[in-house]
């Protein structure tokens, strides 16, 4: 089974950051439990950038890493209904376009006790 790595920049309006995580832990976190429970997402995270050469004024980024089980579970997220709905509300937070990309792991290097983890 070949494991997708997605890597998404959010750039969103800076006054709406608050609500923007609001939103994503009400809203689509729980599908991130569901999905993590049941093994389609492998790790799951959001940050928010203290620094981002992507970020300009008025913008705060948000880093949303996911190792999916496969591109199968990418799919499976993406059409999603729920998904779809939650979307289309937070682009309201999105003054541009987010940055994606995706892929497959070439090298992977971890810290003694911390494999797989």
């Amino acid at each position: 089974m070949s494991r997708e790595y997605t890597t998404i920049v959010l750039h969103i309006a800076a006054d709406k950051a608050a609500d923007f995580e609001a939103m994503f832990e009400r809203e689509e976190l729980p599908r991130w439990d569901d999905y993590t429970a049941r093994a389609r997402f492998l790790e799951a995270r959001l940050i928010k950038c203290r620094f981002s050469h992507l970020q300009q004024e008025g913008i705060q980024d948000y880093v949303l890493q996911v190792v999916m089980a496969d591109s199968e579970a990418h799919h499976e997220h993406d059409s999603d209904p729920g998904f779809e709905d939650y979307n289309k509300r937070a682009d309201a937070f999105q003054p541009e376009e987010p940055t994606v990309t995706f892929g497959d792991l070439v090298f992977e290097r971890w810290a003694p006790g911390r494999e797989g983890a």
